[in-house]
């Protein structure tokens, strides 16, 4: 599926892979209200929510800013034929670059590559395989990989780790890095004329949120600081992959302060809105503007 729409002088383009019912709530978000549940359970079905079954619903996508001459991919998802733990992103087979081509982006046209983080569902389409080898799909492109996490998870990928990073670090990341198409960014830097890199750990150790900021509009690409809208009304509700929880906490209410103080759209990763999320603060409490 693929949507679009215009970010001030940019265009937008939404690539996703797959959408429904993934995770149990109580499972993926450890300490969830079901009275907060129940109370807004008419917004946040059918986008968000499956009382139900009790599952949380995610989106698994990538971002495509097309800003001046640059074409930027913000995470590549899960990608095709990779071979992860959890059953929803296990061996998928989308037409994902075939859609990418059907609206004039080759993958030869991709500029950059830039990712909020390294767990497995955020770096897929960095690599195809082609005649049993993974190679970079997006030849031309720099991958840019937040310096942090690359360094911790090829420690664990060196120490022979194979389930939260060891797969995806293999067949997704260190293909890009060999082929010497990889740049490691930190706090602060500028990437593509556009896009400013701001350290966000907690959900992983080098976690960053991507910020557009485009005729004084202001757009935050958030990757997995926040999973589910849940989160805005509790900002101290962490998903259960989040592995420093207090800096989890800590980064989700920067985020969520900042974008209230400056009006910022907030871009989920596993969100399928196209309109992002606006959230408003009051007291140290937030709630999206619907």
């Amino acid at each position: 599926m693929m949507r679009s729409r215009r970010l001030g002088g940019a265009d937008l383009i939404q690539i996703i892979e797959a959408h429904g019912p993934t995770h149990d709530a109580d499972w993926m978000m450890p300490g969830i209200s079901h009275p907060a549940l129940a109370a807004n359970e008419s917004w946040l079905c059918p986008d968000y929510y499956m009382p139900i079954t009790n599952r949380l619903v995610f989106t698994f996508q990538m971002w495509v800013l097309k800003a001046g001459a640059n074409t930027i991919l913000i995470d590549t998802g899960v990608g095709n034929c990779k071979h992860r733990p959890q059953p929803w992103q296990h061996m998928l087979n989308t037409p994902a670059i075939e859609w990418l081509e059907a609206i004039g982006l080759p993958p030869a046209s991709i500029t950059h590559v830039v990712h909020t983080h390294l767990h497995g569902d955020h770096v897929g389409w960095n690599t195809r395989l082609v005649d049993g080898r993974w190679e970079p799909t997006f030849p031309n492109a720099t991958y840019h990989l937040p310096e942090v996490d690359w360094c911790a998870c090829k420690t664990r990928y060196d120490a022979g780790e194979t389930d939260l990073y060891g797969g995806s670090i293999g067949d997704s990341v260190i293909p890009v890095v060999e082929a010497g198409l990889a740049t490691f960014v930190r706090d602060g830097d500028e990437i593509a004329d556009c896009l400013t890199v701001h350290a966000s750990p907690g959900h992983t150790p080098g976690h960053v949120v991507l910020a557009l900021r485009d005729a004084g509009e202001e757009y935050l690409f958030t990757g997995d600081v926040l999973h589910s809208p849940m989160q805005v009304l509790d900002p101290d509700l962490n998903s259960r992959w989040c592995e420093d929880q207090a800096a989890a906490r800590s980064s989700r209410r920067a985020v969520l302060h900042h974008a209230a103080a400056r009006g910022a759209t907030i871009f989920p990763a596993h969100a399928m809105s196209l309109d992002g999320w606006s959230v408003a603060e009051q007291d140290g409490c937030y709630g999206l503007l619907l």
